[in-house]
């Protein structure tokens, strides 16, 4: 209805193609050598089936310009048009330019058509035809031997048997070596006896080892490629036999061939290799059969680990981890006693992977052990987090998971052998190192029941104990004390301070100090007896704000993780807005973002107008999330604005937000911004455009971006009109393109039609 109010005429398709193909067909026999490449090339892209006109593309082949060759070559390839496989073979065994021959194996590989062979094989056994190659330079190589190997290539995919004696001939040269893994594949490409023959001769090739790797990665893409893995009893036998090979390379590659084969035959030598000298062998072996789930792999496995070296233990510690078996429990646990930091690692890596209950006590006394490495006591909490909340999913009904953080003040932190595993995650929130702070927090939030959830973060990201006006006074540093004592600097909150803080995050804190505690820090605040200090007094002495600490910025990320969790959370979002730290704003406005209630609107769109440029482009990301837009003028006038900003990319996003706005806002001030000096802003401009918003005027500005900025967004337009359905468009590049006094742009007009009225598959790509 809106484009046939605004005079523009929606393309007639069928009537539109035909007359484009019909200027493209005449272009093919102009004297520009750009516009024939172009027109070929926009012919490909509207996948022409027309016999006739695929004639005239295969007589391009014989064109005086190499470009057109290649370019017309490629085309008939995509096109699957068998009518030019003659031509294209002529072209293949004559063409002095060596990127036209090259295009054309590539193309009769596409086509697969056994007329190719006998030429094909011409041009593996003679080089490639060097002596078609127009000029060799002494220190660089011809395009012949591209072509040669273009040529075996396209006999593979072909699949003839009558490629078979070359192929072998060629790879029985020692010449050809560096063709040797690529012949290897076309011989087992072509089912045939005698090419997998040769591949089994091979694997016994003491000479070359690399003959022998190459041969059995052949025939492991065989067994792929054959139905269910299923392999002739022959190859089964010398692929197990190659396991014994003296190379561990070479061993390791037949075992990743048997892997795929399915027969019962290949279970017990695989499970040799765990006996294998080689470790990196023993490694493989034990990851290809739990991936294979080979019956008693893990049982096996375990029995390795009693006097593997610590390389050995450490694979099957990972390999472990994604058994899903409960039996592996026990021995990654144990491996948690070791003081190699990196096989602790590992297994606290696997434990975590397999989410199985029993090491959580373990895991615990890792987390709280400051001597242990930063990065494995993160991975510690992450452990954690997956064993507990797998223990718990499906039953968040029960108090206990509504509350996993709630005991009582008075309960010990630990049981029996170890802290406590909640309460060690509770503590860990407060580390002094973020990654395992920021690691513990999000265990934390992993374990508990959705609501509850919601309510620690709200309360981590809304609790602010300093009187209005009053300066957050920095905690001191551990040694730093006017005493000399450490533990002196390391003070808790006590008094006044105390009393101002909720009781939930008080008990959390305990006698965690600002020093080693993430969230004590956020609510230490200045002594008893302080005085706010008068920023605007000339002179005074002032001490610069801290930023709000990082584990307020990741309370609000994961709070925009929580779906839709309530008035709450978006409240308490809406409050960080306004508590002046830049990553928060920006952590806040994205969480808002995800969660999609229409209620933040209007604080996102206040934050538009922030003096930051981060800030701004946060509120446009959040607007872009958040549902229910419904494109009024009170959402979009501040996006209205910001389409004047000197920043070209808080433009950009401006005009991506207003077009997924939509609404008469969107209608009347994105057509402007089709004419804005950034080639990106136009660009997202042109994306955002609709259908209902066509008009002769945004028909005008259109074709003409097809030719600013040296022509870069053409495609962008010409998909812009495709979109918008504008025929006047096209009617308007036909008339351009029959005008041989703009000849200088028919290059750009042919590109644009060939975007126009190209298939929805090649648009895709």
């Amino acid at each position: 209805m809106g484009i046939a109010k605004c005079g523009v005429q929606p393309i007639n398709r069928r009537e539109g193609r035909e007359a484009v193909i019909a200027a493209l067909c005449g272009l093919l026999e102009w004297d520009n050598s750009l516009s024939r490449c172009c027109a070929v090339r926009a012919l490909g892209k509207l996948e022409v089936s027309d016999a006739g006109v695929r004639q005239r593309l295969t007589k391009l082949l014989h064109d005086p310009d190499p470009d057109v060759r290649l370019d017309t070559a490629v085309i008939l390839g995509d096109l699957m048009a068998t009518e030019g496989v003659e031509s294209l073979i002529e072209s293949l065994l004559t063409d002095p330019e060596g990127e036209v021959r090259i295009e054309a194996a590539r193309a009769l590989s596409k086509l697969r058509t056994p007329e190719a062979v006998e030429a094909l094989i011409r041009c593996v056994r003679e080089d490639g035809l060097p002596q078609l190659d127009l000029s060799v330079d002494d220190l660089e190589f011809g395009d012949s031997l591209e072509v040669q190997g273009q040529a075996l290539e396209a006999l593979g995919c072909i699949g003839d048997r009558r490629a078979t004696a070359p192929v072998i001939e060629l790879l029985s040269n020692p010449e050809y070596d560096d063709l040797q893994e690529s012949g290897f594949r076309v011989l087992s490409q072509l089912d045939d006896i005698s090419a997998q023959s040769f591949l089994l001769g091979q694997l016994s090739n003491a000479n070359n080892r690399l003959a022998r790797r190459r041969a059995v990665q052949a025939l492991a893409e065989l067994a792929e490629a054959t139905m269910a893995g299923e392999l002739s009893t022959e190859i089964i036998t010398a692929l197990i036999n190659t396991l014994l090979d003296p190379e561990p390379t070479v061993r390791i590659s037949a075992a990743r061939a048997l892997a795929v084969v399915d027969s019962p035959l290949v279970a017990v030598p695989l499970t040799l290799l765990l006996n294998d000298l080689d470790p990196e062998v023993r490694a493989q072996a034990a990851e290809i059969l739990v991936g294979m789930r080979t019956p008693g792999v893990v049982d096996r496995l375990l029995q390795m680990l009693d006097g593997a070296e610590a390389d050995l233990t450490m694979r099957i510690a990972g390999v472990l981890g994604s058994t899903g078996e409960p039996r592996s429990v026990p021995a990654l646990t144990q491996m948690l006693t070791t003081n190699d930091e990196s096989l602790r690692y590992q297994a606290v890596s696997a434990l975590g992977l397999l989410a199985l209950p029993g090491p959580e006590i373990e895991l615990a006394a890792i987390l709280t052990d400051q001597a242990v490495h930063a990065n494995t006591r993160a991975r510690a909490a992450a452990a954690l987090g997956n064993i507990m909340s797998a223990a718990r999913d499906g039953d968040w009904t029960t108090e206990v998971v509504a509350l996993p953080l709630s005991q009582e003040a008075g309960k010990d932190d630990a049981q029996e052998g170890g802290p406590e595993p909640e309460q060690a995650l509770k503590d860990a929130v407060f580390d002094a190192i973020d990654a395992v702070a920021f690691a513990a927090l999000t265990a934390v939030v992993k374990i508990m029941a959705p609501a509850t959830a919601a309510g620690f973060l709200v309360e981590l990201l809304q609790n602010d104990p300093f009187p209005a006006g009053q300066e957050i006074t920095p905690p001191a540093l551990a040694g730093k004390s006017e005493t000399g004592r450490p533990e002196e600097a390391a003070t808790t909150m006590t008094g006044k301070q105390a009393a101002t803080v909720p009781g939930s995050l008080q008990d959390l804190v305990g006698e965690h100090s600002a020093e080693n505690s993430t969230l004590a820090a956020i609510l230490a605040g200045s002594e008893d007896g302080d005085q706010p200090v008068d920023k605007r007094e000339s002179g005074a002495a002032t001490r610069p704000v801290p930023p709000v600490h990082s584990i307020k910025v990741l309370a609000a990320s994961l709070l925009g993780g929580l779906g839709d969790p309530g008035s709450t959370v978006v409240n308490a979002l809406i409050e960080s807005l306004n508590q002046g730290d830049q990553r928060l704003t920006r952590e806040a406005l994205l969480a808002l973002g995800r969660i999609g209630d229409p209620a933040a609107l209007e604080p996102v769109l206040c934050c538009l107008t922030a003096d930051s440029e981060d800030t701004r482009l946060a509120a446009i990301d959040a607007l872009a999330g958040l549902g229910g837009r419904d494109g009024s003028e009170s959402a979009g006038k501040p996006l209205v604005t910001l389409l004047d900003d000197p920043q070209s990319l808080v433009r950009d996003c401006a005009v991506r937000a207003l077009g997924a706005a939509g609404g008469p806002l969107a209608a009347q001030h994105l057509p402007r911004m089709l004419d804005d000096e950034n080639r990106n802003v136009c660009r997202g401009a042109m994306a955002a455009l609709t259908p209902t918003m066509a008009s002769p005027e945004l028909s005008e500005r259109m074709v003409g971006n097809l030719f600013r900025f040296s022509a870069e967004l053409r495609h962008d337009a010409a998909k812009a009109i495709k979109r918008l359905n504008d025929f006047d468009s096209t009617s308007r590049l036909l008339e351009i393109l029959h005008d041989s006094d703009q000849e200088a742009v028919h290059w750009i007009c042919i590109d644009a039609l060939g975007e126009i009225y190209a298939s929805n598959k090649i648009l895709a790509n």
